[in-house]
């Protein structure tokens, strides 16, 4: 059950023009994932697909499809008579979320720094160049752009795309922790440091150090969850 109160006000959408030449549940699912990710709309919060669909100008039945993808991902909750939720941060998600995603980018980024593909490295500092410069104007969603950028290209650059699909899933999940500690903490420049030394690995074909480095990494947010866990955030689901 949803532990937020609520006041049954519509929840605030983000602005989003529908292209009626793409498939509109593929368009919806993407403009909300985004804004849940991001937090733009935050836990707990309702959505109906009444309200979605007049939003952007389509039926329910596309929402109805990008709402079950966002469940799949355990994005949203569905509770039968209720409502639709947007879920909590759930610690025992984040935790499964940690250990895809060390074991996946660790067994890509080890595999990278061996073979130190030149313009894998090219692509990654590029990523990693724009990520300060969004950071240096205080461009919190050019930042995590780009460090999707940085973190794709491992996959991508290897043929890996079913492991980035994993990966990608677990980002969502951890991806709000993030987005909550830049809220919190003023951190928006925190990964810098750590794909710095990510990219150094990689640059001198060290695999066991490129490991150790995404391990730090990937485990920052478990580190932040417990001290918001710890203080009964209203963002945080409880046990």
């Amino acid at each position: 059950m949803p532990r937020l109160a609520r006041d049954h006000q519509p929840t605030p959408l983000p602005a989003a023009a529908i292209d009626r030449t793409m498939r509109a549940p593929e368009q919806v699912y993407r403009v909300l994932r985004t804004a849940i990710v991001s937090l733009a709309i935050p836990p707990g919060s309702a959505l109906s697909e009444g309200e979605v669909g007049a939003a952007y100008a389509v039926s329910r039945t596309p929402v109805r499809e990008a709402f079950a993808r966002l469940a799949e991902e355990r994005l949203l909750d569905v509770f039968p008579n209720l409502g639709t939720f947007v879920s909590l941060i759930d610690p025992r998600l984040i935790g499964e979320a940690i250990l895809i995603r060390r074991l996946l980018e660790g067994e890509a980024v080890s595999q990278a720094a061996a073979s130190r593909d030149p313009a894998l490295i090219s692509e990654m500092s590029q990523a990693l160049a724009d990520h300060a410069e969004a950071v240096a104007a205080g461009d919190a969603a050019a930042a995590y752009q780009c460090d999707e950028r940085f973190h794709r290209a491992l996959f991508a650059h290897q043929g890996l795309d079913q492991m980035w699909a994993s990966v990608d899933r677990a980002r969502a999940q951890l991806e709000r922790v993030h987005h909550l500690m830049v809220a919190q903490r003023g951190a928006l420049g925190d990964a810098l440091a750590k794909h710095r030394a990510i990219l150094s690995a990689l640059g001198r074909g060290d695999p066991y150090a490129a490991h150790a480095a995404m391990h730090v990494h990937i485990e920052a947010n478990a580190v932040f969850l417990d001290r918001l866990a710890s203080h009964s955030h209203p963002f945080v689901r409880m046990p």
